[in-house]
């Protein structure tokens, strides 16, 4: 599994930026208010000790509100409240999520500098 950093707006839920070494199609809307879905993606990077996940970031103008992550049947969806209330995020969440692996490239074999300046015979 790659790692990916997927922004997502708050007023619509669009995937604003990714950013991922991975391959797959990530994409994310608003289901309602406070609830934020991302699918194609495996879920959250685990926290250390298992590994170096930080798991999300908001605005600071966001940093009152409270967040809950679950991935269930590859939908990550995440849910925002404030006070206790469902609170659509003023600015964006950067989410750190896997992906799949991107596709090992076959690299062809390097071709000798003196072989590709030989002369054509002829």
């Amino acid at each position: 599994m790659a790692r990916a950093a997927i922004n997502v707006l708050g007023a619509t839920g669009a995937t604003y930026d990714f950013v991922t070494n991975g391959s797959g199609v990530v994409s994310s809307s608003r289901e309602s208010v406070g609830v934020y879905r991302i699918i194609g993606c495996l879920g959250m990077v685990p926290f250390p000790p298992i590994d170096d996940g930080w798991g999300y970031t908001v605005n600071q103008i966001d940093s009152r509100a409270d967040v809950d992550t679950d991935f269930t049947e590859g939908v990550l969806t995440v849910t925002v409240t404030k006070d206790g209330k469902p609170y659509d995020l003023k600015h964006m969440i950067t989410l750190h999520i896997l992906v799949p692996d991107a596709e090992v490239m076959e690299m062809p074999p390097a071709v000798a500098e003196s072989e590709s300046e030989a002369p054509a015979e002829g």
